[in-house]
């Protein structure tokens, strides 16, 4: 059999995850996938500060304090890219970190999984992800809409203020794919107990929730 036929898929991921995570522990795989998610990544944050909403808001808000039209210009020229740009590294930061955790987690179980295991593992998770943001990144490009606030998500069906609303923007339809995918992948992959493979990616998800909480009130109070 050819070696490279246990190479794990990165689009094996939507189709067959379990077996994926399967080929992950056996041959983790980083620099193809972490390639794939920073590209995509970048593209989605290009696609999302093309909105027609996102320059109106910058427009109203940091913008108030540029002088002439030629200063206002460039300051959103420099917003927009370093808006893309953060959106696109954003992801890798949370593989990075999230993989750590795991890590250490794992040295209190009997698993013997590697940190190039479980980083692999996210990489692979987090390819899901960046699919949702090129989705949201590609409707709000043509449609309008804010990056705060996901078309993917229960927020963008309830109109919401506060915490409510980064409660809901928070119930996002990849948010929730991933958490799963990573409740496998830690069983599979990691060889986690599966009470603890699903209890630890809930509890993170719930996290990211009030995060999302509290910078919506945040958001709020700075528009008062």
């Amino acid at each position: 059999m050819n070696e490279n036929s246990t190479n794990p898929s990165i689009l094996g991921m939507i189709f067959s995850p379990g077996e994926q995570f399967e080929r992950i522990r056996e041959k983790p795989k980083v620099w193809v996938p972490l390639l794939i998610v920073v590209l995509a990544s970048l593209f989605a944050g290009w696609l999302m500060v093309m909105s027609p909403d996102f320059e109106q808001e910058m427009m109203a808000g940091n913008m108030n304090g540029a002088e002439g039209m030629e200063g206002m210009e460039g300051m959103l020229t420099f917003i927009k890219i370093s808006t893309a740009i953060s959106i696109g590294l954003s992801p890798i930061f949370g593989v990075l970190i999230g993989s750590f955790i795991y890590w250490l987690i794992s040295k209190a179980t009997p698993s013997e999984v590697t940190f190039k295991q479980l980083f692999s593992m996210n990489l692979f998770i987090t390819f899901v992800g960046t699919i949702g943001l090129l989705l949201n990144g590609s409707l709000m490009a043509l449609l309008g809409g804010s990056i705060d606030s996901m078309y993917t998500s229960i927020g963008s069906l309830v109109n919401a203020d506060g915490a409510a609303g980064g409660i809901l923007n928070g119930f996002e339809i990849f948010g929730i794919w991933t958490t799963i995918l990573t409740a496998i992948g830690l069983r599979i992959t990691a060889g986690w107990p599966k009470a603890l493979a699903w209890i630890i990616p809930i509890i993170f998800f719930l996290i990211g929730i009030g995060f999302a909480a509290i910078g919506a009130i945040m958001n709020s109070m700075a528009g008062m």
